[in-house]
This record gives structure tokens, sequence and C-alpha cells, in this order.
């Protein structure tokens, strides 16, 4: 049988402060390898919390440096690099300094542990994150890794990205391409879009990356799809919102639930959805991280409201034959698409 184990960490994280975030990444990682799963899912930005704001500028992190670096130390000596031993020692360091905190979470914040400094956005704007994401490629040696968080490039713009790092090395990153900024959302005020929806292996399978957003916009997960995926990963920060006589869930829930359902049954794929948990700002985010199987069943779900980490297998002969069953993907025409989106352009151009 052909299986993927892997794991969902629903957690709380708290905006802007890094550190923290960083410990509870490392606690559910060491967690999931336990529970003996190849890949860790975290929510969107799970290494610096959402309602960012201006403190988008202060939580970024420097994504080409990092690659630069690894470039540098895979030519220095490889595995054994300096570089490599300093990265250990400084995961080992943020687990030690974690510990304490993440038990005691709500006094460490009032007793100010962070090293939080007095300035416009109440962080230290000369810190650099890089060392967040050099922990956790140490750390996906042993286990595969999914997070989010906020990028910055060498032209100043900023990005809602998620990176997916493996066996030390970067896989893929996926740039929020559709960016609410109606309601309570005003993404576009701070990030830029991306540009694509990318495909990468992991696992032995092909596997893509929507967040959240993302998913709303069919096309999305119609280009993953047709690209090969055949495991499609949605993290989330969708709040809770609306409450219905005789419904047991919320109703932002229920919406979302009814989508993954019908992006899993008609693209005949594993949908993967992590949502996360907290507050900030007085919103509350509603959890309920679940799988949809490729016939649109929910095989798994998380508590709404809670944390907690999910361990689940996904049967990719399962997908096999609902793919054989109903080949929908088989017969799609691409070249029809292809045509009648031309003629849409071809009209708002003219």
């Amino acid at each position: 049988m052909d299986l993927i184990k892997l794991s969902l960490a629903q957690i709380a994280p708290t905006p802007g402060l890094l550190d923290y975030n960083l410990g509870q990444h490392l606690e559910y990682i060491d967690r999931a390898k336990q529970a003996g799963s190849e890949l860790v899912i975290f929510p969107e930005l799970s290494l610096t919390g959402y309602f960012l704001k201006d403190a988008v500028y202060d939580s970024a992190i420097g994504f080409n440096e990092i690659i630069n670096k690894n470039i540098a130390a895979d030519k220095d000596n490889g595995e054994n690099s300096n570089y490599g031993n300093t990265i250990t020692n400084k995961n080992n360091e943020i687990k030690e300094q974690n510990n304490k905190k993440i038990n005691n979470k709500n006094n460490e914040i009032n007793n100010k542990n962070y090293e939080i400094k007095n300035n416009s956005c109440g962080l230290d704007l000369k810190k650099s994150n890089d060392y967040i994401l050099d922990v956790l490629l140490d750390k996906s040696r042993e286990i595969a890794i999914i997070a989010g968080f906020v990028e910055s490039d060498e032209d100043f713009n900023f990005y809602n990205s998620t990176c997916c790092l493996s066996g030390g090395n970067i896989l893929h990153v996926h740039r929020k391409v559709y960016l609410p900024t109606y309601g309570m959302f005003e993404e576009m005020r701070y990030f830029k879009k991306g540009e694509e929806f990318g495909v990468f292996d992991i696992l032995g399978t092909k596997a893509a990356i929507l967040t959240c957003e993302d998913a709303w916009h069919l096309s999305s997960s119609y280009i993953a799809v047709n690209k090969g995926a055949k495991l499609i990963v949605i993290n989330s920060a969708s709040p809770a919102r609306g409450i219905e006589e005789g419904n047991d869930k919320f109703s932002s829930v229920k919406m979302w639930e009814e989508l993954l359902s019908v992006i899993a049954f008609y693209y005949k794929s594993y949908v993967v959805y992590i949502n996360r948990v907290g507050f900030e700002d007085g919103i509350g985010f509603s959890g309920g991280s679940c799988v949809f199987s490729p016939n649109g069943e929910k095989d798994y779900r998380l508590d709404y409201l809670d944390e907690g980490l999910l361990n689940i297998e996904l049967n990719l002969d399962f997908l096999k034959n609902e793919r054989f069953k109903t080949p929908i993907l088989r017969d799609e025409n691409l070249d029809i698409t292809i045509k009648e989106l031309n003629s849409i352009i071809g009209h708002y151009k003219s």
C-alpha cells in the first residue's frame, strides 16, 4: 500500500514574537516525528502571526540570503561545514530557550522576556530573523516541514509566503497570489502578490500549496492538478465568523468544508486543510483543520478553536483508483480552456 504519513499542527501563533512561535514549531515537529510522520504542516503565517500590520517589516525573513548561505555552505564542506554546526547549535539554543516560554506564555509576554525593543513597531529593527528558517532547515533533515512566514526580497517587497523544507533543502516556496483586502482583511496594504502556482515533489508524490484566499479561486486548484498535483495543501488563517441556528459549526467553517469537498472530489486529489487557532486584535481563528479524500469525503478533523496535532495517513492507491473510476482530469481539454481564456483576455483588451 502506497501511504504518506503526515501531521497537521494546529497552533496559535503570537504576532511578532518569532522566537516564541519558533518554539511552538519545534515542539510540534518533535511530536510529529515521534508519531512516525514524514511531513508536518503548519498554518498560514505560522512563524509570525497574521495581523502584523506595520510589524510586517520587522517580522520578515530574507529568503534569498538564506539560499545564498546554504549554497556557500555546500561549497565549503558539505553537510559537515561549520555553518551546519552553527545552525545545529542555534537549534538547540532556541529549543532550550523556549521550553519554559511555551508552558508560561502569558507570563512570559507580560514580563517581556522576548527581548522586545521600544520602537514604533515594538520590535528590534536591527535584528535579523533569518536564523528562524535556518533552524527549521536543520530540523528538516529529520522530517519535512511546511510553514508560513513573511518573506522579504532584495527590492524590499514583502510576501505572504509558505515554504516546504526537506533534507536540509528548500523544496518549494509559494507566495500567496490572491491577497484579500476587504472587511477585516488588508493584505494588499503590506504584501506583494505572488505570480504562480507551482508544483513540487514531496514524499514520492506531486504537491501544491495554496494559501487561504488562493483556494477560493477555483482556477488555482485547476492549475495545480493540471500541473500534476495529487496533494493540495491549503494553509489558512481563517477567522471564525457566523453562527446559524441548527448548525453545529461556524458559518465560515461550513463554507470552507463545502469548498474543500468540491476541490477534492472534482479534481480527484487529497486536500489537506490546516487552519490556525487563537486570538489576534479580538479576532478568533476557528481551527477545524481537516483532510478530504479524492471521493470528496472528510476523513479527519481537528477540534474547532483548540490547538492540537493530527497524525494521518494518505493512501495514494485510493487516489489512483478514484482517478481511474472517474477520469475527469484525463478528459480535460486544455486546448479549449486556453482558447476561451485567450478570447476573454482579447475582449478585455479591446
